[in-house]
């Protein structure tokens, strides 16, 4: 960090994992799960203006206010299992929590000056997202020898959002524009989300080289959001007045979505299939923010795709060696489209057109001896905007032909690894592996104005593992490859991780 000449991006994340399972009769299980996961990391925001200038100076930050980043995720689950002659139940039952804030307001500017910080730790009452969800499946049994296998089920989900964000204009905002200094715009926002899902699915076998599977799902979502927006000037620590009045806004989403497969099975591990299986992302109500521009309560519709899949699954020479192609072609209409609003940092959704996207998959794997394994993953997409048109400075540009954001052209990876049993009886082993990976080109605006060309990394791995424990030591991007690993269509950079390398250590009792 330029600004105090210290360091930044120091994480850490500590993790545990519960079971604990009750078996009451030979076909029923329970089993009850508990995650936590504490994460922490000490900065400001990894983000520098300028493709230009974050790889010139890779790493270097000249940022005046910095804090702690908290992150406390907690995931709580039961299973219960039935496995019948008749059919197989399931019930999932689980309740997810995620209380993210920073100890102290956080530089928004990304600049040295007392301009803009975001404050966002008000207790844990707010931004402390909390979802309920329910899952009832049935299932043919695996025993069943009918030609006709099944599987249908619920699924409902209760989501509670409450988040309360200040944007604060220090003793330079004047510089940045703003039309006052030393007062905060503070933004609340409590969102619902609740919904159902009934599905179903069935595969026949028509005889021993055909199969057809068929399959719908059915998803109900309402959404229901408030927002308000106070202003508070300096010292006080009460706002003053609010400048956007407490409103309310709800809407409901539906869909239908089948799908439909035809598998020809050329011997009995290999077989070609063709699909068919329609998409839907569900709408909803965008955030508030100090934007006057971006108008909160805004109602984006859901996105809807037609997905087409023809594919190749193998496997021969006595499973020592396999291969998977798989070809496919995506329509999507009313894409949603997330947008980053500055100074607050909030992501505002819209609908932005028509995207199709194409490609072909490969996925190759061989062991032609004990131990060593060699997979070999490639990927290819054209994703492009048929049609695209957002706002820019008050008017409305045509993206038509864009690539889509986030999406390199090329994806390949090579690994090689080796795994030699030192002890059989305990279950010990050394492992030893390589990565190659290869990202082609990516962009990440809208407008295809930041770019990142093609780049390769190297990882690798060595270690010891055994029935309750693992020690791995690792080193990934060997190289040192300087890379934008993101950016925001504001020109922001991010850039991937340089050589990074630590131990792992994990303990099972």
């Amino acid at each position: 960090m330029i600004f105090d000449n210290s360091h930044f991006d120091k994480q850490s994340s500590t993790a545990g994992n519960f079971y604990l399972k009750f078996l009451p009769s030979a076909d029923w299980a329970v089993t009850l799960n508990v995650k936590q996961v504490f994460n922490r990391n000490n900065g400001p925001f990894s983000l520098v203006f300028g493709a230009e200038e974050a790889l010139k100076n890779p790493f270097h930050l000249n940022q005046n206010a910095t804090t702690k980043l908290i992150d406390n995720v907690a995931n709580y689950s039961l299973a219960i299992n039935h496995t019948g002659r008749m059919m197989n139940f399931s019930s999932q039952t689980s309740y997810q929590s995620n209380y993210r804030y920073y100890e102290a307001p956080i530089d928004g500017d990304f600049s040295p000056i007392d301009g803009v910080t975001i404050i966002n730790n008000y207790g844990k009452d707010w931004n402390n997202v909390k979802a309920v969800t329910q899952e009832f499946k049935f299932t043919s049994p695996a025993s069943s020898v009918s030609p006709l296998q099944w599987t249908a089920g619920t699924y409902l989900f209760y989501q509670n959002s409450p988040n309360k964000q200040a944007t604060h204009f220090g003793e330079d905002a004047l510089l940045l524009g703003a039309p006052d200094k030393n007062f905060s715009l503070i933004n609340t926002t409590k969102a619902e989300g609740r919904g159902i899902a009934f599905y179903g699915q069935a595969t026949y076998t028509l005889n021993k080289v055909w199969d057809i599977t068929a399959g719908i799902r059915y998803d109900y979502e309402h959404k229901q959001q408030s927002v308000l927006g106070e202003y508070q000037k300096d010292p006080s620590q009460t706002p003053q007045f609010p400048y956007q009045p407490d409103t309310s806004a709800k809407t409901n989403f539906n869909a239908f979505s089948p799908k439909l497969s035809i598998s020809y099975h050329l011997s009995e591990k290999n077989r070609v299939y063709i699909s068919y299986a329609r998409g839907f992302r569900a709408g909803g109500l965008t955030q508030l923010s100090s934007d006057p521009s971006q108008p909160p309560l805004y109602a984006f519709q859901p996105e809807n795709s037609n997905n087409y899949e023809v594919g190749f699954k193998n496997l021969f020479l006595d499973n020592r060696l396999r291969l998977n192609i798989t070809a496919f072609y995506t329509a999507i209409n009313n894409a949603q489209v997330p947008t980053l609003i500055l100074p607050d940092a909030i992501t505002i959704t819209k609908n932005a057109g028509e995207l199709r996207s194409k490609g072909i998959e490969l996925e190759a794997g061989a062991s032609f001896f004990k131990g060593f394994e060699i997979t070999y993953n490639l990927g290819y997409t054209h994703a492009e905007y048929q049609s695209l048109k957002v706002s820019q400075g008050g008017s409305e540009v045509n993206l038509s032909g864009k690539r889509q954001i986030f999406t390199p052209d090329l994806t390949s990876m090579l690994a090689a690894q080796y795994s030699y049993s030192l002890n059989t009886k305990q279950d010990l082993n050394i492992i030893l592996r390589g990565e190659w990976k290869y990202l082609g080109t990516q962009f990440f605006d809208l407008a295809n104005t930041i770019r990142q060309s093609s780049y390769h990394l190297l990882n690798t791995r060595a270690g010891l593992t055994a029935k309750n424990f693992e020690i791995v030591f690792w080193m990934r991007n060997i190289t040192d490859k300087k890379y934008i690993g993101y950016a925001y269509d504001f020109g922001a950079i991010h850039l991937g991780n340089p050589r990074t390398y630590g131990v792992t250590l994990t303990g099972k009792f």
